[in-house]
Order: C-alpha cells, then structure tokens, then sequence
C-alpha cells in the first residue's frame, strides 16, 4: 500500500479519482481537502444549524458563510465536495490541528474503495465553546482525506448502500431541510450518480487549470522554447531508437549444438541352413 503525492492525485483525476467542486487549493502536498457545506445537523440540539454571514476582509464585496458548533454538542456536517474512488483506492481522513485545538474531537474514519458521494463528517465539540466552522473555505478544512493505493484491487464494485450517509438521521427530528437538499434532481451526484459527478468534474475550470498545470510541468522540464522542446523531444527519440537498434545487434544468438552421431550397430543376420543344437548353447 501506498500514499498519492498531490502528483499522483492529479493524474488519477478523471481515471480513478472523481472530485467535485475542486477549489484552488483543494489538492495539497498527499491530501485532498474536504470543505463544510451549509447543511449541518446538531445532534444535541435536534436541529440544522444556522448560517450566518460576514463580509470576507480579503476580498471586497464577497461573504463568509459560517456556522457555530454548539459546545458540548456534535454536529454532522456534509461536505461540499464529492468523491468517488475505483476499488484501487481507499481514503484515510484526518482531523485538521488548528480545530482540534480549539475544541473538536479528533477524527478516526475512511472513505472506502467505489465509494461515490458527499461525505457526513461528525464533529465531536468537547469544549465549553461554540466552535465555528467556514462554509466552502479550503484555508479552513474540515478535514483532510488521504489516497492510499491498495496492494491489490479490492473485491469491492458496488455503489455504496446509503449515499450521502443520511441513513445517520433516520430517527432525528428537523431533518427536513437537509434531506430536501440531498435528494434534489440536479444534486444526485452528492449521493452516487457517478457519471454526473464524472461529467461535471471534467467540465470544471480548476479540474482543466490542474491538468494543464502538471503537463506543463512535464513541458517545462523539455525546456520553455518551442522549438527547444521539439529539438529535445526528436533527440530523445532518436536515442531510443539508437540504445533499441544497439540491443538487438549486441543481443547473442541463441547457441546450436549438432546431436553427436552414433555409429551405426552393425546386424548380423542369421545362417537360416544352421542347424541350433540346444545342448551347445548350456
């Protein structure tokens, strides 16, 4: 088993990574980051809990969604990013420092492999604090999910049994709102339609900003001229045909050694006027 590097994630995007919304900054160093959406449910309180807004101070005229975490409460937050990933992969989560600092319990969970949808993240506040959360902030995460590589593909293949996990509030009360949201037409990509998760995801400008950036980069290491690269592509081609000619003169042929041949055995042929006596013979 193995870690993606933010590489790794890239080139999986689109093959055996689906993500959406991806947000500049979504792909770290061998993490992905999993934002809060509006949706979140105190458990404590039996209730969604409110939004509130404030204006952002780094960008003019544009608002901060946040909600609070109640103290001593815990709250299950859906994300605001889908994931799938093919039966290759699985997806530790883990807790983010500055919030469990704050308060939060710490998270101990995974995304499991051919899992499609958002995810239902509880958030344990263990303070005496109301804990706040930013609504689709990538500086401020939920939570962090890693990709390991399985060993072996896992026998796993099936779309998972309760997307977007509202099983978890089958018994809550006030749960309308969420379940509205969730179950909306145009959102079935937040619970397993893996082909409009697929589709949109393509169509993104930051899944296109993220492939471009990385086959540039393999660009770049050819040189940042044109004309340079093709030079360097046609020598690099040229040197493969050459070590791929050097390796079928130089290859040995395979040995022959001729059967040695046996002398023939000479056959004596029987007088057929010969009397045999049998007495002789003892």
């Amino acid at each position: 088993m193995s870690v993606l590097s933010d590489q790794d994630i890239i080139r999986e995007l689109g093959r055996g990574i689906f993500f959406h919304p991806l947000k500049l900054g979504s792909v770290k160093a061998c993490d992905l980051c999993l934002t809060a959406s509006e949706y979140a449910y105190a458990i404590g309180k039996k209730q969604r809990l409110t939004i509130e807004t404030e204006p952002k101070e780094d960008k003019l005229g544009e608002e901060q969604k946040f909600f609070f975490i109640p103290a001593r409460d815990t709250a299950l937050v859906w994300t605001d990013e889908s994931i799938w990933l093919s039966n290759q992969f699985r997806g530790p989560l883990y807790s983010i420092v500055d919030q469990v600092s704050n308060g939060l319990g710490h998270i101990g969970t995974r995304v499991n492999p051919c899992w499609s949808g958002v995810l239902c993240i509880a958030l344990h506040n263990v303070s005496d604090e109301a804990v706040r959360i930013n609504v689709r902030d990538v500086n401020q995460p939920i939570v962090y999910l890693a990709i390991e590589k399985l060993s072996s593909n896992s026998s796993i293949n099936s779309k998972p049994d309760n997307p977007a996990r509202l099983d978890v509030l089958s018994k809550q009360l006030n749960r309308q709102e969420i379940d509205t949201y969730l179950n909306q037409r145009q959102n079935s990509w937040m619970r397993g339609d893996t082909d409009r998760l697929k589709k949109l995801m393509l169509e993104s400008n930051e899944y296109k900003k993220l492939k471009r950036g990385i086959h540039n980069t393999l660009l770049n290491l050819l040189g940042s001229d044109e004309q340079v690269r093709w030079t360097a592509i046609n020598a690099i081609v040229a040197l493969l045909a050459v070590i791929i000619a050097g390796i079928a003169l130089f290859k040995p042929s395979p040995s022959f050694t001729p059967s040695p041949t046996k002398a023939p055995t000479p056959q004596i042929q029987a007088n057929p006027n010969k009397t045999v006596n049998p007495t002789l013979d003892k």
